[in-house]
């Protein structure tokens, strides 16, 4: 289980340094700690992209990967409210012959954060 969150760590780690607005080193610290671990300089350039910080959530665990609606049993997917950026929900986008679930929950339902 530790090899596995140090391997999601460090893929992060990677994909952090790529991004624009990281710096290289900032004052000489590091990401990660001295075993490996994320400390607080990670998770503080993690965080300032929602859609990276909610996909390592999911990737850690912390965060379901997948949903079943309660009305239709179908999976459901991540969404947005363009009137407000930071609030992400599970919805429920099912069309049959006209008729359409729009079925919500919110993505702490049943994770580690509820």
């Amino acid at each position: 289980m530790v090899g596995k969150l140090t391997e999601i760590v460090d893929e992060y780690k990677k994909r952090l340094q790529e991004m624009a607005f990281i710096p290289r080193a900032s004052y000489r610290r590091q990401m990660l700690r001295q075993d490996g671990g994320p400390n607080r300089e990670f998770l503080t350039y993690l965080f300032w992209d929602d859609r990276l910080a909610m996909q390592f959530l999911k990737d850690v665990g912390l965060l379901w990967t997948k949903v079943q609606c309660n009305t239709c049993d179908r999976d459901m997917t991540w969404s947005t409210e363009h009137s407000i950026p930071e609030r992400i929900t599970w919805r429920c986008q099912r069309k049959v012959a006209g008729d359409k679930c729009s079925a919500s929950r919110s993505i702490k339902t049943g994770s580690w954060f509820q």
